[in-house]
């Protein structure tokens, strides 16, 4: 017994002790997603609109002045001058053109001072993109918005130049938000108060038309905030409607939508919309009520012949700003509903009901420009749509993530953003790399940019007092050389009523004149010295032929007037020699995209056809290869013009084929071939052509 117990005692002794449990690890608190957004959102929206100014500010005056700039341009500076009124017909954007005023008044109307007001509307629209997308969703969707408006090409474009639009965008969206925080405050059921009981903030109410206003003489088409609206709170009633939160007093979007209800009824339903129409026009302006009412007639037609041709262009613009956000943008205007539904809905309705309008009923003129007030909210849909994924993910399928997987899963959208970019065309603006021609893709910006400044400094340098100066954009040569009465070069207008285009007769009275053809001979022959300064106007229908063909034969070509060749510079000066042998100035490839003349006719006589051979002589200068330059004889038949041996103006005869041509008229053109290695110098000048027999 003793020995048993003893062995059960040493068993005990020598038994292995029992481990200790660790004590447990506190579970890691949950990372605060919102918390950490917030505390990083102004450093990196303050990152933003630095870049987006830098991007916007740079290089601004280098690229002259845009055709339609002037109309702001000339206005402001006139009337500083006091040479002339703010608001004329042609001056859509009245405010725009005030914001030019205390800069010219301070600096003068220079280039920088011109534009430098839409660099602050662009970067003014960043901001307020970042607060809708953070009104209606969060603060991440409002800053990878305002990303995406820092970096696009068509916003960025539209900031550099001194036009309407970027103060458009600026203010239709802050219209929104006025909008918003006018309607949408929290209902307090239980209020005396009428305003309060029904979720209205009366201060954002009063500021509500100050804004409308403001945004109306920024541009008329903030008219089409009606329309969303209209479309918003219908939308809204019709659900209050269909979950009967009507019976508690939930009728604000009843009584706003059907107030409203009549007038897209008015304007959409063709006979309501031309009765008001007809009745409206002695008291409007007949343009605005015609572009007010839309014409369904005039609609049908476009319909019948082309029914996609506005929306594809608008469409176009779309995809190629938005890039690889294309797919993103238009799934978030519906995924969206999953984050926040009456945020999505006003969303939709912002940008889908204008888009619709101007591809389908008021489609004339279709410009990428007009779209630019409903863009932003597409940048809040591609946004919304990055974050409802990464919702997704922290919630479904990666719950708990690290803070570094989920940081980094926040900050891709914005590496996709940069990577998106298209910062080729983004640095052709801020570094001032092209400077005529399409500065940007087309589907951005269908206009042509002419170097007015390096031909007018040309001018500026040679010409005298008393000098007659002549231009086919008047106000361009006006503006760089400081000199009023610039003579307008164009000998055709539009005729609305045959829709034909017809010459201006002569002027009975006299006078300096390039209106008609007998009117620019007589002003050079009465004046002993003048210019004429021309871009790709002078060779399109608005030009005589047989003024287009008087200019070279009887004014001396300055090709050193620009070496872009975007501006043709010519001079008279009757104390010197008519130019030698000159009777065709036809200037290919220096000017981006001009790679054709126009057609020009040639009556040919009988006799000619009589001769043994038939040849062409050329006078041409710059032709590097046999293989550049063709003359194209009545649109069927070519013949290449040989390449110059010198730098120098040189002859060249060229036999042709009489089949090409015939007895009468006969068109020629003269065209370039682009893009030959043999071209080390692209482009080339022709300055002579006949036909003769020997």
């Amino acid at each position: 017994m003793a020995s048993k117990s003893k062995h059960r005692a040493s068993g005990k002794k020598n038994a292995p002790a029992k481990q200790a449990s660790p004590p447990a690890q506190p579970a890691a608190p949950a990372v605060d997603w919102q918390a950490l957004i917030h505390k990083y959102s102004l450093p990196v929206l303050g990152i933003l609109l630095l870049a987006g100014f830098l991007i916007r500010v740079l290089h601004l005056p280098d690229l002259s002045l845009w055709m339609d700039e002037y109309v702001h341009v000339m206005r402001a500076k006139n009337f500083l001058e006091g040479d002339g009124p703010l608001l004329t017909d042609d001056n859509n954007g009245i405010l725009f053109t005030l914001s030019l005023l205390p800069g010219f008044a301070m600096f003068g109307p220079e280039v920088f001072w011109a534009r430098f007001p839409s660099v602050l509307f662009g970067i003014g629209t960043i901001y307020l993109t970042y607060r809708m997308g953070t009104r209606l969703f969060n603060r991440y969707v409002g800053l990878l918005a305002a990303g995406g408006a820092t970096f696009s090409l068509y916003l960025i474009f539209w900031s550099r130049v001194s036009r309407n639009y970027a103060i458009l965008a600026f203010f239709f969206l802050l219209l929104g938000l006025v909008f918003l925080a006018a309607t949408e405050q929290k209902a307090e059921p239980g209020a005396a108060n009428f305003w309060r009981r029904n979720g209205f903030s009366v201060k954002h109410l009063l500021w509500l038309p100050v804004v409308a206003l403001l945004s109306l003489l920024s541009h008329q088409l903030t008219f089409f905030f009606i329309f969303t609206v209209a479309v918003y709170t219908l939308g809204l009633g019709v659900k209050t409607l269909w979950d009967g939160t009507e019976k508690t007093g939930n009728t604000k979007y009843l009584w706003l939508g059907g107030a409203l209800l009549p007038f897209l009824l008015i304007v959409l339903i063709p006979p309501l919309g031309g009765l008001l129409r007809d009745l409206l026009q002695p008291i409007l302006l007949s343009n605005i009520a015609d572009w007010a009412f839309p014409n369904f007639n005039r609609l049908g037609e476009l319909w019948s012949a082309n029914p996609l041709e506005a929306f594809d262009r608008y469409h176009n613009l779309l995809r190629y700003d938005l890039h690889w956000l294309y797919l993103p943008a238009l799934l978030g205007l519906f995924v969206a509903f999953r984050l926040r539904a009456r945020s999505a809905w006003w969303m939709l309705c912002s940008f889908a009901v204008p888009f619709m309008l101007l591809s389908f009923i008021y489609r004339e003129p279709f410009l990428c420009r007009y779209l630019i007030f409903a863009y932003p909210y597409l940048l809040i849909a591609a946004a919304a749509f990055f974050y409802a994924v990464w919702e997704w993910l922290n919630r479904k399928a990666m719950p708990g993530m690290s803070q570094a997987t989920g940081v980094f899963l926040l900050a891709l959208p914005f590496i996709l953003l940069l990577i998106n970019t298209r910062w080729s065309s983004v640095g052709d603006l801020a570094l001032a790399r092209k400077l005529e021609g399409y500065i940007v893709d087309s589907r951005v910006a269908s206009w042509s940019f002419t170097d007015w400044k390096e031909a007018c400094t040309f001018v500026d340098g040679k010409r005298h007092k008393g000098d007659v100066i002549m231009s086919t954009v008047p106000t361009a040569v006006s503006y760089y050389l400081q000199r009023e009465n610039v003579l307008w070069f164009r000998q055709a207008y539009y005729d609305t009523g045959s829709k034909k285009y017809k010459l201006n007769p002569p002027n009975p009275n006299g006078g300096p004149s390039a209106a008609s053809f007998e009117d620019l001979v007589r002003t050079v022959e009465q004046n002993p010295r003048g210019w004429l300064l021309a871009d790709y106007y002078l060779e399109n229908i608005f030009t005589d032929e047989r003024a287009l063909l008087w200019v070279y034969q009887n004014m001396q070509y300055y090709p050193e007037g620009s070496k872009d060749g975007s501006v043709m510079v010519f001079g008279w000066d009757h104390s010197l020699p008519k130019p030698e042998r000159q009777n065709l100035v036809v200037e290919l490839g220096h000017y981006q995209n001009k790679i054709k003349s126009r057609e020009y006719h040639m009556t040919l006589p009988q006799s000619l056809f009589e001769q043994a051979k038939i040849n062409m002589t050329v006078r041409v200068q710059g032709v590097d290869s046999d293989r550049e330059a063709l003359v194209l004889f009545n649109g069927q038949n070519a013949v290449w013009i040989p390449a110059n041996k010198s730098p120098q103006v040189e002859e060249r005869v060229v036999p042709l084929n009489r089949s090409w041509i015939r007895p009468g008229s006969n068109t020629i053109q003269v065209l370039y071939e682009p893009e030959r290695p043999s071209d080390p110098n692209k482009g080339f000048t022709v300055h002579f052509l006949s036909i003769t027999g020997e």
